[in-house]
């Protein structure tokens, strides 16, 4: 079980090098706008000598000019895990992952269920997630057709994924690029809102849990569960909230 972001303490402030944070939900409003309470908490981050970076669902065309306005100076990663850069307008990383598995399970969700799929508006920018909207059919049975891909729901959309692909596996296998090359997760923190963020929490042991009243019961205890911290407050109100209690402590 979580405890409150309150909870973080002084030393566990002065050790972390790197903030890794998802964007939906976790740094943006309800609209999807990152709030400007984050924008100044993620550059008040940077000032202080952290490497701050995002880690989202988004495609890199929507990653790339939030992160070099506000000048986040860490990794970007795309698509759940499925895209990786080690700086923003950087080199995309060749991590082999390949979109093929995804588009052939949303096929034959397609033929099982047709005219119920329909894909978002960013889909042609994706190089390995295939993002797509459903009517009528719950994740749950879409999940029972699936053999090469896994299913993710951000809330905002569902996403298939080959197999293996997940934020905290392309996280971690990025440390040791990063910086002087000798991070180790226990230099990490990272934070999100939502299940497409779990395997950040199970990965890296200092993580904390934006408030997601839109959850699920049974979500919202699972993320709790895997976190380490959960805010007070939902969105980036609830991100600006656990950036300036760190930036306090390491003051």
């Amino acid at each position: 079980m979580s405890h409150s972001y309150l909870q973080i303490d002084s030393k566990l402030a002065n050790d972390i090098r790197l903030i890794m944070t998802d964007v939906d939900g976790t740094i943006t409003d309800i609209l999807g706008y990152v709030e400007k309470t984050a924008q100044s908490a993620l550059r008040a981050l940077v000032d202080d000598g952290l490497m701050v970076g995002f880690v989202s669902g988004r495609t890199l065309p929507r990653l790339d000019p939030i992160a070099l306005d506000i000048g986040v100076n860490g990794p970007v990663i795309g698509e759940n895990g499925g895209i990786a850069k080690l700086r923003p307008a950087g080199v995309l990383l060749n991590l082999g992952y390949s979109r093929e598995p995804a588009l052939r399970d949303l096929e034959r969700l397609k033929m099982q269920f047709p005219g119920a799929i329909t894909p978002t508006e960013d889909d042609a920018d994706r190089r390995v997630d295939v993002g797509f909207k459903v009517q009528g059919v719950d994740a749950a049975e879409l999940r029972k057709h699936l053999r090469e891909s896994e299913l993710l729901d951000s809330g905002y959309m569902l996403h298939l994924l080959q197999k293996g692909i997940s934020k905290g596996g392309t996280l971690k296998r990025m440390l040791p690029g990063i910086g002087d090359g000798k991070l180790s997760p226990e230099h990490v923190m990272v934070l999100g809102d939502s299940l497409t963020d779990i395997s950040l929490f199970r990965i890296f042991p200092h993580s904390v849990f934006i408030r997601n009243d839109r959850l699920s019961s049974a979500d919202r205890a699972e993320m709790e569960k895997a976190a380490e911290y959960v805010s007070r407050l939902e969105f980036g109100a609830g991100f600006a909230r656990v950036a300036q209690h760190i930036l306090k402590l390491r003051r």
